[in-house]
């Protein structure tokens, strides 16, 4: 009887350290996200105007802005709102090679206008 206790608490400690040991595995096999941190001015970009990322990478797009635009990340389908006292984020795999344009989405002439370029490189 101690013996198929002693084999039982074992076999429970060897689950617990092979739960605690996968988990940790799994966390540290995610990359962490590439992040820009993007200012808007008068709806333009203040800093470099291509991204680049490389394909099977997370991606965040971090937006302010000093008034209130609306963006769209062609080829990916991301929008977002960005104002003064509201940022605005874009997460998402790079699961598409390639040159995309954010543009700001507004009516009337020069609607549409490229703020900033994502590449997307293989």
């Amino acid at each position: 009887m101690d013996i198929a206790i002693t084999i039982t608490r074992a076999i429970i400690a060897t689950i617990a350290i092979t739960a605690v040991t996968t988990g940790t595995d799994l966390a540290a096999a995610q990359p962490a996200a590439k992040v820009f941190e993007l200012l808007l001015v008068q709806g333009r970009i203040t800093g470099e105007g291509t991204l680049r990322v490389k394909r099977g990478e997370r991606v965040e797009l971090r937006w302010t802005s000093d008034r209130p635009i609306e963006l769209h990340l062609h080829g990916y389908d991301l929008e977002a709102k960005a104002a003064p006292q509201a940022p605005a984020t874009m997460a998402f795999e790079a699961k598409i090679a390639g040159r995309f344009p954010v543009t700001e989405h507004t009516h009337g002439p020069g609607h549409h206008r490229a703020i900033v370029y994502l590449e997307v490189h293989p």
